[in-house]
């Protein structure tokens, strides 16, 4: 972010070290030097100190920074979403799978048969979900998705993009959902035969 070099360049024009500048606004060194390198960025409260410290409006300090700003959080909002929905498809998937051994041990009750489809059900929908917004946000492989939910920069990943790498990448993926899923099955029905 642009508010970091800005910091800097106030700073050494002032002639104060980071230290010296922390100490007028009580703040760490380390906290100077964490937004000087746009690790952290300041709250609303430490930017109006350093307005008035360097003798700038608030307005030409976050200059440009605040389109990044409102990107960021709009994609951290995204990222919240994505992750809650792969949750709920990973759980949904491990329940539906592990419910299927209960529709055998119950092979009288037709009502039980419900479980793992809407187990599955909640599973496809929060799939779609996430296929939703890698769609909406440009994000096709593994190391995109990775670099989005980190927080990075996505745009270094989709310049490596190889599409039969992509595939093979996908095929994996898919391969050993369903190798891990089949496992789950079985197991499951393993133990409720056994308990029969």
């Amino acid at each position: 972010m642009d508010i970091g070099n800005k910091i800097r360049a106030y700073r050494e024009v002032r002639g104060l070290s980071q230290e010296e500048l922390a100490s007028k606004i009580y703040v760490s060194r380390q906290t100077i030097s964490n937004w000087e390198t746009g690790k952290q960025y300041p709250d609303i409260q430490n930017v109006l100190l350093l307005s008035v410290l360097f003798g700038v409006s608030v307005d030409e300090l976050i200059k440009g920074d605040l389109e990044a700003m409102k990107a960021k959080l709009s994609d951290k909002k995204v990222n919240t979403a994505m992750s809650a929905y792969t949750w709920v498809m990973l759980i949904a998937a491990v329940l539906g799978t592990m419910s299927i051994g209960l529709v055998i041990y119950f092979e009288q009750s037709t009502l039980i048969i419900l479980v793992p489809i809407i187990c599955f059900a909640v599973m496809f929908i929060s799939a779609s979900q996430v296929e939703r917004i890698k769609k909406r946000k440009n994000l096709r492989t593994y190391a995109e998705i990775v670099a989005f939910t980190d927080g990075q920069d996505v745009e270094e990943q989709r310049q490596k993009r190889d599409p039969a790498k992509n595939r093979l990448e996908k095929l994996m993926i898919v391969g050993g959902f369903a190798v891990v899923v089949c496992m789950i099955a079985l197991v499951s029905v393993f133990i409720f035969v056994i308990f029969k």
